[in-house]
């Protein structure tokens, strides 16, 4: 699905050369991405202030646009060029929207303006959208600066790389696999883990060839964190880098950050280009997607995921490794234990939310919801999420409320974005 902006309106307006974002270019500060553009079309000095000083992105664009001014002769020749730089400095000087550019994935971008047919799609559809093509450009080039840059604050370091707490099959193998991409540009990367109490542990521990250090004493470290974002026992200095398939936290500089089936599938398609998987990684990917989609059954399973995995090539009988692995919660336990096998910890702007997620069948949940429902007060759980693989429901549960989401989901991020847009955290 295509990326679609019109001007700098809505939520998609940051795209635009219009959107407030400024950035220095030779020693000038551009207010936005329009005052650059339309200052590079004249030589006289004058002129150029008069632009850069404008007010407004369409002010500067009027002055720029009056053919009293005299041009440059070439600029039609390097136009492009040029606001391919205004876009570029753009994002590289502007952290916020720098994420959100790299989170639209390989999604086609386009300028909506009917109007306007070289850089927007034209009043036919049919333009050259080359403002869309740009962003596409800038995105890729972006994503490429900010591994290189991770690579480069590697270098000359031991880097401990290690995925969230209660780490499931994502989290270990996807460290895993950064690990040895890592140490295939000559970095001393460690595969490391919070703790071993792992969720999906039979799967793991059949798969998992490699050993791990458990890190107990985070000071004096560096790390990358690999399936989370948040610096939870660490703070920034600490982190060079983190790569993760959820929401953005802003706590760290060189995030790529971007919705895919599983943290795996992420980094297979990031470094597809740089690096040679081998047959083993390549079974691993598969399995931190099978593992983080219930099995290719969730909504989080999109049409570009099941493109990128296709090309993996790996020939899995997924419903013999779901009978064999696929484990709904042990009910015979304690409550308290059950909440806190799958626990975790989110943070949202200036919440920490505590969220636990209990897997079972319709019979189950009908016979312990409530049990689990008036203990998430006495244990100390923001977020309850009840799956039920039976009749493929995901049930959330508050301290103030209790729904169902509209769709089968166990990703919790995307529950979290659907309670806050609705006041319910």
């Amino acid at each position: 699905m295509a990326i679609e902006f019109y001007k700098e309106l809505g939520s998609l307006g940051y795209l635009a050369n219009y959107s407030n974002h400024g950035f220095l270019k030779n020693g000038i500060f551009y207010k936005t991405a329009e005052h650059y553009y339309q200052s590079e079309k004249f030589d006289d000095k004058k002129i150029k202030e008069k632009i850069i000083n404008a007010s407004s992105p369409k002010e500067a664009s009027n002055i720029g646009r009056n053919r009293n001014y005299q041009r440059r002769e070439n600029f039609k020749d390097i136009k492009l060029e040029v606001m391919y730089q205004a876009v570029l400095e753009k994002f590289r000087q502007n952290k916020d929207i720098r994420a959100r550019l790299i989170e639209t994935r390989n999604e086609p971008i386009k300028e909506m303006t009917t109007k306007e047919s070289f850089w927007g799609v034209g009043p036919n559809f049919d333009g050259q959208n080359n403002s869309g093509k740009i962003l596409e450009v800038v995105r890729e080039k972006i994503k490429e600066e900010v591994i290189l840059n991770i690579i480069k604050k590697c270098k000359g370091k031991k880097i401990y790389v290690i995925g969230h707490e209660n780490p499931d099959v994502d989290s270990i193998f996807s460290s895993l696999i950064l690990t040895n991409i890592l140490s295939s540009f000559g970095i001393n990367a460690v595969f490391s883990v919070r703790d071993n109490n792992f969720i999906d542990k039979e799967l793991i521990n059949d798969y998992l060839k490699d050993n791990y250090e458990i890190i107990s004493n985070y000071n004096h470290k560096s790390f990358i964190l690999v399936d989370h974002n948040n610096l939870l026992k660490m703070d920034k200095y600490q982190v060079i880098g983190a790569f993760d398939h959820h929401k953005i936290t802003n706590d760290i500089e060189n995030l790529i950050e971007i919705e895919y089936a599983s943290t795996g599938l992420l980094l297979y398609d990031l470094f597809k280009g740089y690096y040679k998987f081998n047959d083993y990684e390549q079974l691993l990917i598969a399995l931190t997607v099978l593992s983080d989609t219930e099995y290719l059954t969730s909504s989080r399973f999109t049409k570009e995921d099941k493109k990128i995995f296709s090309t993996l090539g790996i020939n899995l009988n997924f419903k013999k490794i779901q009978k064999k692995y696929f484990k709904s919660t042990d009910f015979t336990k304690e409550i308290e234990f059950n909440l806190n096998q799958d626990k975790k910890t989110y943070k949202r702007k200036d919440l920490v939310i505590e969220r636990s997620l209990i897997k079972s069948y319709s019979q189950e949940k009908q016979k312990y919801y409530i049990k689990y429902k008036k203990a998430i007060k006495e244990y100390n759980i923001d977020l309850l999420i009840w799956c039920d693989y039976e009749c493929k429901k995901t049930y959330l549960c508050t301290k103030k409320y209790d729904l169902i989401f509209p769709y089968f989901t166990t990703s919790t991020n995307l529950i979290l974005d659907y309670l806050n847009e609705r006041n319910y955290l």
